[in-house]
Order: structure tokens, then C-alpha cells, then sequence
């Protein structure tokens, strides 16, 4: 095979590779550059050194190289801004009796909040858990 069509096989790895994410097909079409590359030199003039060549980077690439990139690029997950609330700490805007609503203050917004203890007005609490749209919450003391 020519330098070309390798190239066009790189390509192709490329294309995939921005589809996937998963940092298999980078590797795939960075041996393909390598052997067109050594095929304009005119190291790898056959198709079975080119193949074995390929298969030889690829391999290499992926066993050695891909845990580190995919370390390097892993994205912790991100809580949804429902999860996040959880745990975190604000203030009673009005009485909170159980069985009824009362508002809450957190992060600078106002949420409709509800609790299985009676909270005072103006006390600190915390996030507990999320039913709907309505936070539960709990004495922080």
C-alpha cells in the first residue's frame, strides 16, 4: 500500500476516534501514520511488513500508551444540581413544622423546604434529601 493510502487510513482512525472517545482508534491511526511514513521513506516496501508493522504499533500504542492518556483525560463525574444540594448547608426563612412547608435559603436561592422536626426561623440546616422540587432538611443546631 502507498503513504497515501495509509494516510487515509489515519484519517479515517481520526474520524472515528472524535466519534468515540475512547482513545482506541487514536492509536490505530497514529501506527498508520507511522507506517506511511515509513512507506515514503521507503523502509516498508511490502504489504506484509506494512501490515506487521501496523499490527506491532498499534499493539504497542494501546497496551502501553492508552492507560495513561485515559488516566490523563478521565472526567470525574459531575453531580446534577439536585445531587450536589445534598449535604449542603443553609438557613430557615420561615418556620418549618413537620407535615407542612416552610422556605429555605441556599446558595443564594429559595427553595420550598420540609422536615420531619420543627425548625425555627432564621436556623442553620442542611440538605438531607430532595423530594420533587421541595428540599428536605434537617436541624444543623
Amino acid at each position: 500500500m502507498s503513504a497515501v493510502q495509509w494516510i487515509l487510513i489515519a484519517i479515517v482512525c481520526g474520524a472515528i476516534e472524535v466519534a468515540s472517545a475512547g482513545f482506541w482508534f487514536l492509536w490505530l491511526g497514529v501506527s498508520a501514520l507511522l507506517v506511511a511514513l515509513g512507506a515514503s521513506l521507503g523502509f516498508l516496501n511490502n504489504l506484509e511488513g506494512q501490515l506487521l508493522m501496523f499490527a506491532l504499533f498499534s499493539a504497542l500504542f494501546i497496551i502501553f500508551t492508552r492507560p495513561l492518556v485515559v488516566k490523563l483525560f478521565k472526567s470525574e463525574d459531575i453531580p446534577t444540581t439536585v445531587e450536589a444540594l445534598i449535604g449542603q448547608h443553609g438557613v430557615s426563612l420561615s418556620e418549618i413544622k413537620p407535615l407542612q412547608f416552610g422556605q429555605v435559603k441556599l446558595n443564594g436561592e429559595i427553595w420550598t423546604a420540609a422536615s420531619d422536626e420543627e425548625i425555627r426561623e432564621g436556623s442553620r440546616v442542611e440538605v438531607i434529601g430532595i423530594d420533587g422540587v421541595k428540599l428536605l432538611v434537617r436541624n444543623t443546631h
